[in-house]
């Protein structure tokens, strides 16, 4: 074999080698982008394509259905029959069909046992199931609320047997002694995922195939593997620049968001505010705010439901909303009715959002407020710490003639309260554990001088138990310390 034979059959394989080396490094970039670009619409079709599936009727049978329950439930658990039990929660089920399922945990106590089931209809089979509960259900809301009253409407939240948004009517059932020894409740479903998210999935995945033909193809032809080369790097290009585009908008929408909070300081000696709003994305759709009219101090928080632009725009109208019903309405009750009616009308996407109004009396400390669904604010007097004892109402947004309620209680001068959303109980570490109503009554000591030292305890108390670990929900506090009277007003008395 000559030398000129040798050299071009060097070339060849050289040639090639190019080649391959070339559109393996094409494909690398082509499929890594395109999975990027995969699982974000998958995120974001499974985020966005829920909506709210509630109705009035639906949350009657459920109401209706526990409490012709109840008698035949405590009679049952008091005699030790959990067969005869467990058939009347089928029945449940079994007679209506709108129902997820209905739950029935024991009070834990001392020795920390835990003891619940759900029964629920078997999606496969159609028939009825029963499963025991194999979470920690004493920080759910729908378990700690329903040992205290006589009907507790939780707040929304993701089901852990079925990929649905539901909420849960709870009741206490009692012992021989009167107290509270377990709860039942019937969940009701909220939101259907659609079909339309995997679907699109799976048409996303089926393309693969032919694109993985086309590459094989373009082994054979250099000038198309060069082209593709181009094109590949084009497109990753312009990607990253859409990509960086986008962040410098969200930048822009983030900093307008935060700009959006109250910031005013109030100089009459009467109350000290302090807030702070820590998105879990750039944008994200927790809010306050507050505002003093009349010797009045108006004040909110809420939690739009989902995170990023779409909960960031509702955020925005709601607040915008408040300001604009509390420049003229003093109960708390009518401000949470307009706010709803608001929220309610042309609502297309099925979003919704908790709420708690508060309207303090600053020359009496008298404090009124409504709640619609929102966690319960604590108030902090002296060395004590106590949940406000508040009626959870509909979230704003589900159903427009929901009717709320205005409850008061009495401030003293030097108490606390605090206001949070689910991202401070929920917050989460690395063990999917979650920071819980405990720790933060743990973590207030008492003596906290300021509304801003509660919130900065608060804060490093949760950073150093989620330990690093990614933050999945937006964390809003709100701290409100009344002073007292303002001078003038004591002297008029």
């Amino acid at each position: 074999m000559n030398v000129s034979r040798l050299t071009k059959i060097r070339s060849v394989v050289v040639l090639v080698a190019a080649a391959l080396l070339l559109e393996v490094t094409t494909a690398v970039q082509y499929f890594s982008m395109r999975g990027a670009i995969t699982e974000q619409i998958n995120e974001m079709v499974q985020r966005d394509l829920g909506a709210v599936n509630r109705t009035a009727e639906v949350k009657r049978i459920a109401e209706e259905s526990i409490n012709r329950v109840l008698p035949e439930a405590q009679r049952l658990m008091l005699a030790g029959e959990e067969d005869s039990l467990h058939k009347v929660l089928q029945q449940i089920v079994v007679d209506h069909p709108e129902l997820v399922g209905v739950d029935f945990a024991y009070r834990v106590r001392e020795d920390s046992v835990r003891k619940g089931y759900f029964t629920f209809r078997d999606e496969v089979n159609g028939g009825i199931a029963d499963t025991a509960i194999d979470f920690d259900y004493i920080e759910r809301t729908w378990y700690r609320e329903g040992l205290r009253g006589n009907g507790f409407w939780s707040e929304p939240y993701m089901s852990r047997y079925y990929e649905v948004l539901m909420s849960t009517f709870s009741r206490p059932v009692y012992d021989e002694n009167g107290e509270a020894a377990a709860v039942i409740g019937a969940d009701v479903p909220m939101q259907e995922l659609s079909s339309l998210a995997s679907q699109f999935y799976k048409n996303l995945q089926q393309s693969i195939w032919p694109i993985v033909l086309f590459q094989l193809i373009g082994l054979l032809v250099l000038g198309f593997i060069i082209y593709r080369s181009i094109a590949s790097v084009r497109r990753l290009n312009e990607a990253q620049a859409e990509k960086d585009f986008i962040n410098r908008e969200l930048g822009i929408a983030s900093r307008i968001q935060q700009a959006m909070l109250p910031t005013e300081k109030l100089d009459d000696g009467t109350v000290d505010i302090a807030g702070s709003l820590v998105p879990a994305k750039l944008v994200g759709g927790d809010f306050f705010d507050y505002v003093v009219r009349d010797s009045k101090l108006f004040f909110n928080i809420g939690d739009v439901c989902g995170k990023g632009m779409p909960a960031a725009l509702v955020m925005s109208m709601t607040q915008a909303v408040f300001r604009t019903i509390a420049s003229k309405e003093d109960d708390p009750a009518r401000i949470v009715r307009d706010m709803n009616a608001m929220a309610c009308r042309g609502n297309s996407t099925g979003m919704f959002a908790t709420l708690f109004v508060g309207v303090l009396d600053l020359t009496n400390g008298k404090l009124s407020y409504s709640n619609a669904g929102h966690d319960r604010p604590i108030v902090i007097s002296g060395a004590g710490a106590r949940s406000l004892e508040a009626e959870s109402h509909l979230p704003i947004g589900v159903v427009e003639d929901t009717a709320y309620r205005t409850q008061e209680t009495q401030i003293a001068p030097g108490d606390m309260v605090l206001l949070y959303t689910d991202g401070l109980t929920e917050a989460m570490n690395a063990e999917h554990e979650l920071f819980g109503m405990q720790r933060i009554f743990q973590t207030i000591r008492g003596n906290e001088a300021s509304p801003q030292q509660l919130l900065d305890g608060m804060s490093q108390a949760v950073a150093e138990y989620v330990a690093g670990a990614e933050q999945s929900d937006d964390l809003t506090m709100l701290a409100i310390l009344y002073r007292g009277a303002p001078v003038a007003d004591l002297a008029q008395k």
